[in-house]
């Protein structure tokens, strides 16, 4: 057996290497294929189904919820089709030349791209099919997972359970796990039995149809073998890109500070490693799709199963091309090229000022029970530019700032917000779960803390939404109002529907959608601001945000690295937990060389921070 998978990927590599020009171009044209088309598309199915739906745009728990209803599961489906889809034709595609070459011919890309065309309306319905074929595996699974999630994890408010992780929820998540695990073990068996249905289609005229279940027979015997056969393909298609991006991160941290006295030298330098990135993502994916499409056809032929000559005669017989001097030199300046222009761009994008503001938190949470007085004075005392707070109505229509629907994570207390009245919130410590000294700490109201931050700092107030408001943008907006902090506060929220309240009462206030995922047109936002994670903060988003006359906040960025990444990108609010350290960095970031700036900013590409401290709640 051993011997026999030797084999195999020797006929693998050979493949490769007669084909590496027809498979790298195949790749390219279907990555660009997914880019100009069905892009494009599954942004217009998006749009509709969002009219459908009857709202503009949808963000993070509206997107959940959007695709737990039926719209939103077809939206999931399309999307799910769209990416299958491409995929099949791209291996299609691979499969004629990988097939050709086993027949002991040669076939262009543009001959492949024909033999597909020509077998386009096959390859389709078989995409439907092992679209629907996967959903009829996957679909029970996930609908019991749902079900024990609901039943086991939605008595208390959701951050109780991932911050204090109790037996019920170390149960559920166990539950769920083996649930998982069982649906992948199936679906993967699934898979290996259908591994041949895709050759059988474009081979042996076969009906999309009867392609699995042909599959399914052939394979049958040989599940050992295609399981080490495909578990050594993931394995050899993973492998490579930690090797090779993990080596070019490591080439740029060591390079880099020999450049750093000469700005004409550093440009080029890092515009070149970002370009070496780029191209070694492309060769890995490269890699990944036609050795995929090269095993498949082998195991395929060594089925038995025959390869009809037919399927190439409209193909056209590749020339080997000899490589000459002149295609190394052009590919030399073209590389320089493509480095200078990237160096540059790099340059340009640099945020001309520092002018990013520290918004704490629900307070300097860091040190301090979140949301509590103290929290907010600390925060005062480090710096900070806003207080970053949540508010709720309690069952006697009082404002308070507290983020959770419960008080299970701050104190082991089960009561909802909304059945409490202010006096039995003002009972509950929710202080001594940080740190017994602090067991005096009680949860305040909007009023209090507005009065504590006037005349000190602005104050941003999330708008919390469990299901159970009643008037709370208008008592929002009678509290502001009556503290005289009309002009030192704004207002944001999960829930775009709520900032629409909000701003068809006060129009002129500054409003923000706090997001982390978003579907829609972000630019038709009634907005002033948009509040996201970190983690999808992006450049390139950030700065077609910030074209619409819209800021940018991130959350929530607690360590040094992440820090100077989020200046480096020009964000213009910085929601962290630690607002002493935020200035302490602000500081040091003032100080530094146009240089050191764009080292730091070429690092935002080729970084990941690996925060220092573990914090208890990092939502939003």
């Amino acid at each position: 057996m051993k011997t026999d998978i030797q084999n195999t990927w020797k006929k693998i590599a050979k493949v490769l290497q007669k084909n590496i020009r027809q498979i790298v171009t195949t790749h390219l044209a279907y990555v660009a294929l997914g880019i100009a088309v069905f892009t494009p598309l599954a942004g217009i199915i998006g749009k509709t189904l969002l009219g459908l739906s009857g709202q503009s745009i949808l963000s993070d728990l509206d997107i959940a919820y959007f695709f737990l209803t039926p719209l939103g599961m077809v939206a999931a489906i399309l999307f799910a089709s769209l990416t299958i889809t491409i995929i099949v034709f791209e291996q299609a595609s691979l499969m004629a030349i990988c097939g050709a070459t086993l027949m002991g011919q040669r076939i262009t890309f543009l001959s492949a791209l024909y033999f597909t065309a020509r077998q386009a309306k096959k390859i389709f319905l078989f995409a439907i099919r092992l679209v629907i074929r996967v959903l009829f595996i996957t679909l029970p699974f996930l609908a019991v997972s749902v079900a024990i999630a609901w039943v086991m994890l939605t008595d208390y408010d959701i951050n109780y359970y991932l911050a204090a992780k109790p037996p019920i929820f170390t149960i559920a998540a166990a539950s769920i796990g083996l649930i998982l695990l069982a649906m992948v073990k199936v679906l993967v068996q699934h898979l290996f039995s259908w591994s041949l249905a895709l050759p059988l289609l474009l081979f042996s005229d076969v009906s999309p149809g009867k392609s699995f279940t042909i599959s399914e027979n052939l394979c049958r015997g040989s599940e050992w073998f295609l399981l080490q056969m495909l578990g050594s393909w993931a394995l050899a298609a993973t492998l490579p890109g930690i090797v090779i991006l993990g080596g070019i991160q490591l080439l740029g941290s060591t390079l880099a500070p020999f450049f750093i006295d000469s700005i004409t030298l550093l440009i080029p330098a890092l515009g070149g490693l970002v370009a070496l990135w780029s191209l070694a993502n492309l060769l890995i994916t490269t890699f990944t799709s036609g050795s995929f499409a090269a095993l498949l056809m082998l195991l395929y032929d060594r089925s038995g199963s025959p390869i009809k000559t037919t399927a190439f005669t409209e193909s056209q017989q590749s020339q080997k091309k000899q490589t000459t001097p002149f295609l190394f030199i052009l590919l030399f300046f073209s590389g320089v090229t493509a480095a200078v222009l990237v160096g540059g761009y790099l340059l340009q994008s640099l945020p001309a000022d520092n002018d990013t503001m520290i918004i704490s938190h629900r307070g300097a949470a860091g040190k301090a029970p979140e949301n509590t007085m103290v929290a907010m004075r600390e925060a005062i005392n480090d710096g900070t530019d806003w207080l970053e707070i949540d508010v709720q109505e309690t069952a006697d229509g009082e404002v308070v700032v507290l983020h959770d629907s419960d008080f299970m994570k701050l104190a082991g207390v089960n009561l909802k917000i909304w059945d409490a009245t202010l006096q039995q919130v003002k009972e509950i410590d929710v202080g001594s779960w940080f740190n017994a000294g602090f067991s005096a700490e009680r949860v305040p109201t909007l009023a209090e803390v507005l009065e504590e931050a006037q005349g000190k700092c602005r104050v941003l107030i999330e708008l919390k939404y469990y299901g159970h408001d009643q008037q709370l943008e208008q008592r929002v907006v009678d509290i502001v109002e009556q503290t005289g902090m009309v002009d030192s506060v704004a207002i944001m929220s999960l829930k775009y529907d709520g900032i629409k309240k909000f701003r068809a009462l006060r129009p002129d206030w500054p409003v923000g959608l706090l997001s982390s995922k978003a579907i829609g047109k972000i630019s038709a936002l009634d907005v002033t601001f948009l509040a996201i994670n970190m983690a999808t903060a992006k450049a390139a988003f950030i700065r077609r945000i910030q074209s619409t006359g819209r800021q940018v906040h991130v959350w929530t960025v607690n360590d040094q690295a992440s820090m100077f990444r989020m200046m480096a990108l020009g964000v213009d609010g910085l929601i962290t937990d630690e607002p002493a350290l935020a200035r302490e960095i602000f500081k040091k970031h003032e100080d530094m060389t146009l240089i050191e700036r764009l080292l730091l900013h070429t690092a935002v590409l080729l970084n990941k921070p690996i925060p220092t401290q573990t914090y208890r709640d990092q939502s939003p």
